[in-house]
């Protein structure tokens, strides 16, 4: 689908249903800064693949154990695995009544056909296009406060102050090795 400007405003105004849109791109492409945007522009429910498989791992479910590998690896993980998460938590009623924004997803056109197949498709979907080299330039400067779970960058976002910059950690995945294998 086409995004032009302005086009999320007349998806939105238009629609009797919730607004469904779906936000993808690389990894450090922007996904979770144009999500907050839009989620509290619209008020819809954030879902993040990524924060997903993360959840998963941490838990140490099965799903989990088997993303890791594949994340370890910097290959992405198998549709099945990621279809059945997003799929269970798009259903969840917050999903239905406000409507929801789901980026890291679509990330092959296989992964876009079980999720229509599911009967899930967006209003709208936006594609972010970053050059490799500021991606890769995002990825490893990037850092995590475990606390907020709130991102930061060593160049382009700060911490606020000294207290949360010296939690920030390097998420495993946020490699220059890793980050030029999935790119």
């Amino acid at each position: 689908m086409l995004l032009c400007r302005g086009w999320l405003q007349v998806a939105a105004s238009t629609k009797a249903e919730p607004l469904k849109v779906i936000i993808s791109g690389a990894p450090a492409s922007g996904k979770v800064t144009q999500c907050e945007l839009v989620t509290q522009k619209y008020g819809l429910v954030h879902i993040s693949v990524g924060d997903l498989l993360r959840a998963e791992i941490a838990s140490s479910s099965e799903n989990g154990k088997l993303a890791k590998e594949y994340m370890e690896k910097g290959q992405l993980v198998p549709n099945e695995i990621v279809v059945m998460m997003v799929k269970e938590r798009l259903l969840q009623p917050d999903f239905q009544q406000r409507g929801w924004l789901l980026d890291g997803y679509r990330r092959s056109s296989s992964q876009a056909a079980a999720l229509e197949d599911y009967g899930i498709r967006p209003d709208v979907f936006i594609l972010l296009d970053v050059s490799e080299d500021i991606l890769v330039e995002r990825v490893i400067g990037r850092r995590l406060d475990p606390i907020t779970g709130k991102i930061y960058h060593l160049k382009y976002l700060l911490p606020e102050n000294d207290e949360i910059a010296s939690r920030l950690t390097q998420r495993f995945d946020d490699t220059e090795e890793k980050a030029c294998l999935i790119l």
